[in-house]
């Protein structure tokens, strides 16, 4: 595969990244590639400070929409720089109205291989959630496989970019295929699709609180300690305590 695109454009972006970090008053986290969990090299860029350098603009920002998707594309697919396949989400995120859905979904659906941290899979979500809202036909079906998959990070992405959060959509799935999609993970090992069960649930009850509600009375014991926390916020104080007793008196997991 000859990446010309990566080759000519990779090295400018790398320079830009590194130049920013000597004026980043904001990214004196110490930890913060351990936070994120990224074992993706890492020059610690704080989000703002990103920004700001994705919006000192780009020599191809010229080019046309599809164009400088083909560039993003390359470099989200072959970089192993944390902040560099940051840019190429920034770029998505404010572009997609410029997209069929169709075509920006094909590639960035592709995307979700390269995931290795939750950063990074929200701001996916962020965009899959636009997208499904736009036109579920071409998204729901790749969600359904992804709830299947054994990437962890599809799994992840078949529930939270249902919603992403409910706030922002403007269209919404039926109840019926939202939470059919979180039942098969309810008792899914891996921490980070625990915390999208938990997010989800929040989300879906913010917009079907009764279907939402009889689904954690339904699922109480099976709902994980780490999914349980966010799943409730939202509930009332009575509610919680119902369900809180419900767990203590049938919980069967560890």
């Amino acid at each position: 595969m000859i990446l010309n695109h990566f080759k000519k454009h990779y090295p400018i972006i790398v320079k830009k990244l590194q130049a920013g970090l000597a004026s980043d008053k904001k990214s004196g986290f110490k930890d913060l590639k351990k936070y994120i969990g990224t074992q993706y090299d890492f020059i610690g860029l704080s989000v703002p400070k990103q920004r700001e350098v994705f919006k000192s603009a780009y020599t191809f920002n010229a080019l046309t929409p599809e164009q400088q998707l083909e560039i993003w594309d390359e470099i989200w697919l072959h970089s192993e720089l944390y902040e560099a396949m940051t840019q190429a989400l920034f770029f998505v995120s404010r572009h997609r109205n410029a997209f069929d859905t169709k075509v920006l979904f094909a590639t960035t659906k592709n995307w979700v291989g390269k995931i290795d941290n939750w950063a990074h899979s929200d701001g996916l979500s962020d965009i899959f959630s636009y997208l499904l809202e736009k036109d579920a036909t071409v998204v729901y079906p790749q969600i359904k496989i992804w709830n299947k998959s054994k990437n962890p990070w599809e799994r992840r992405q078949s529930i939270v970019a249902l919603l992403e959060y409910s706030k922002k959509r403007k269209k919404v799935l039926p109840v019926n295929k939202l939470l059919p999609l979180i039942k098969p993970l309810l008792n899914d090992e891996n921490y980070f699709v625990q915390k999208g069960v938990g997010w989800t649930l929040r989300e879906i009850g913010n917009l079907y609180p009764k279907d939402t509600w009889n689904f954690l009375v339904e699922h109480h014991a099976k709902i994980s300690s780490v999914a349980f926390s966010p799943a409730i916020e939202k509930l009332s104080v009575k509610q919680k305590e119902e369900l809180k007793a419900l767990r203590k008196k049938n919980r069967y997991f560890v």
